[in-house]
């Protein structure tokens, strides 16, 4: 299996509606939850995102509504 490394991945959810929990754990559930997603069969990739856990960096950014 090829592996492809991408240093600087940002990703943004809205983790209210999705996860619960500190930020590093909504993190680490929508991760899974992508997980999930990208070896779901019948069209399942078989593919899997890794984030080591001193790399997660969370930046939170309140919406005026």
């Amino acid at each position: 299996m090829k592996v492809i490394t991408i240093r600087r991945l940002d990703l943004q959810f809205d983790a209210g509606q999705i996860t619960h929990g500190s930020a590093e754990e909504q993190a680490r559930q929508a991760l899974d939850l992508i997980n999930r997603t990208l070896q779901r069969e019948p069209f399942g990739l078989g593919a899997q995102l890794y984030a080591h856990p001193d790399e997660i960096e969370v930046e939170s950014h309140d919406r005026v509504e």
